[in-house]
């Protein structure tokens, strides 16, 4: 077995481990632990945090309705510090369906520990263009907003910002890795030409 097509297989290996990891940081995204769960019609909830880290606020209500975000904007204070949280907006809007609700990641944020207050106010969460694109889906499609009280705000556990790029850079990495290694290993086993491989 020639240097080439050890470095292949390293590539390989090395590719399919960035991934793993990867897609257990999305996992990690998807099915991480619930901290506070408010009905919109509540408006106002105190919570604490116990664990410093990286936390999420997700949307969460039926399916093909009217979404929330449209009309509110969530704000988090730091109670403790009488400090206004900054939020991050979620650029992919990651989102989970079920048969009859669905969930959508609206923010990121850094927490620590400490007690804090999620208020619901008046105002768009999305961004300029999300935004437009949304009201050129609503005037156009007879889509109904349901009550309040059908529609959830949740904050749960997620990856802080270091680790969301780290998931990022392990995709392209591994991607990137799997593809090289595959190329260089069909090319010196089968002799089949590929471009991208190592040799």
């Amino acid at each position: 077995m020639n240097g080439t097509l050890i470095l292949g297989w390293i590539s390989l290996i090395l590719g399919i481990a960035f991934l793993i990891r990867a897609f257990y940081s999305l996992f990690l995204i998807f099915r991480s632990r619930l901290v506070l769960d408010l009905a919109l019609n509540q408006k106002i909830k105190n919570f604490k945090i116990s664990k410093k880290g990286g936390y999420a606020i997700w949307q969460e209500g039926p399916l093909f309705k009217l979404a929330p975000m449209l009309l509110i904007h969530p704000q988090i204070t730091n109670t403790d510090l009488q400090q206004i949280v900054k939020l991050s907006p979620s650029i992919a809007r990651a989102s989970k369906n079920g048969f009859s609700r669905a969930s959508m990641l609206m923010f990121y944020c850094e927490l620590d520990v400490g007690h804090y207050c999620l208020e619901v106010l008046d105002g768009s969460s999305l961004n300029p263009i999300e935004d437009k694109i949304s009201q050129a889906i609503t005037d156009h499609l007879s889509i109904q907003k349901q009550p309040d009280s059908l529609y959830n705000l949740q904050i749960r556990e997620s990856l802080s910002k270091k680790q969301r790029i780290i998931m990022i850079i392990c995709i392209f990495a591994g991607l990137f890795l799997l593809m090289k290694g595959l190329f260089t290993i069909i090319t010196l086993s089968l002799g089949i030409a590929m471009e991208g491989s190592f040799t």
